[in-house]
């Protein structure tokens, strides 16, 4: 498309230097394809280099998935590993036969499976325990399933501002996570005490325990310590205790929980694109996310005798 610029009396001339014209021009070129829907070519050239293994068709999964394609501006081929008409097995050589060398795996079973694919590069997301089983690696590059923590926390003292001391309970190799949640808590004035517990049947009695020390529970998605069932008892006990539970999933508001925290599709997948761009091989490990969806249950907020705070407006949920 012809795009024509018409200038009577060649005023253009008279604003400046002739380098100035040119800059106007290119400005104007970059603010007509703007306009015009043109995409960036370099940013479809490496969209068109990525796949996606799900771990399954979990909506949480599926956001990421379909913010990705939203933010490369075209669909990204898709895999998912736990397909009904084709075995785990065959989805793999699929993608290790597919052109594309940079595969994003969505969730633990997928990136998992993507440590068997040679001569690609692996970024990994959503998966809470990336330790266990070593997945970072210079070969996978992982984005945090969790939300900044300094943010939860700061979010949890300005609610409470008389918050002093927090439990958590984690089953094994979550050293990254705790490291990242101790120096968040000496920035919020609060002591940390962290339980780990080997399996579900643990976790309940280790929070009565731990019930005893602390004002509130911080939890934290961790699916080899927290089953649906022992996850209800949980709640069920901390607000018969009455403690403040800091939760992973707005879900959790309707069991009790005071206020809960849930990362962003779209920060997720920023980030996981951001790590597919890398090139460095310094690179290593896992990269944090930069926001946090926070919402505060109304009927916890009067029990517990609290006052929303001002930057809260619209965070308050009715349970």
């Amino acid at each position: 498309m012809l795009i024509m610029l018409r200038f009577e009396n060649h005023e253009f001339f008279k604003w400046g230097t002739w380098r100035q014209g040119i800059a106007l021009l290119a400005l104007l070129c970059v603010a007509g394809c703007s306009m015009l829907g043109i995409s960036d070519p370099t940013s479809r050239d490496h969209a068109n280099n990525l796949a996606i293994l799900l771990s399954d068709e979990s909506p949480a999964f599926r956001r990421v998935a379909e913010e990705m394609a939203s933010q490369a501006g075209m669909p990204i081929e898709n895999f998912r590993l736990n397909d009904s008409t084709t075995s785990p097995a065959e989805i793999l050589r699929r993608l290790q036969q597919s052109p594309r060398s940079t595969v994003v795996a969505i969730g633990l079973p997928a990136a998992r499976a993507a440590r068997r694919l040679t001569e690609k590069q692996v970024v990994f997301c959503q998966v809470s325990s990336h330790e266990e089983g070593s997945l970072a690696s210079p070969f996978m590059r992982g984005v945090s399933a969790t939300p900044p923590v300094r943010e939860q926390f700061r979010a949890w003292r300005a609610l409470n501002p008389k918050l002093r001391t927090v439990g958590v309970i984690t089953g094994s190799q979550q050293s990254a996570l705790l490291t990242e949640a101790r120096q968040a808590a000496q920035a919020h004035g609060l002591e940390l005490i962290a339980v780990e517990v080997r399996s579900d049947r643990e976790t309940l009695y280790a929070f009565k325990r731990l019930s005893r020390r602390v004002q509130g529970l911080w939890l934290v998605p961790d699916n080899r310590v927290l089953s649906n069932t022992v996850l209800r008892d949980l709640m069920t006990h901390a607000v018969k205790e009455g403690k403040q539970v800091l939760a992973f999933s707005h879900e959790l508001l309707g069991l009790g929980a005071l206020l809960s925290v849930e990362s962003s599709a779209a920060d997720i997948a920023g980030q996981v694109l951001a790590r597919t761009r890398e090139t460095s091989a310094k690179s290593i490990g896992v990269l944090p996310l930069t926001r946090v969806e926070i919402r505060v249950n109304a009927t916890m907020l009067r029990r517990f005798g609290l006052t929303l705070p001002n930057g809260f407006e619209g965070k308050l949920h009715a349970s």
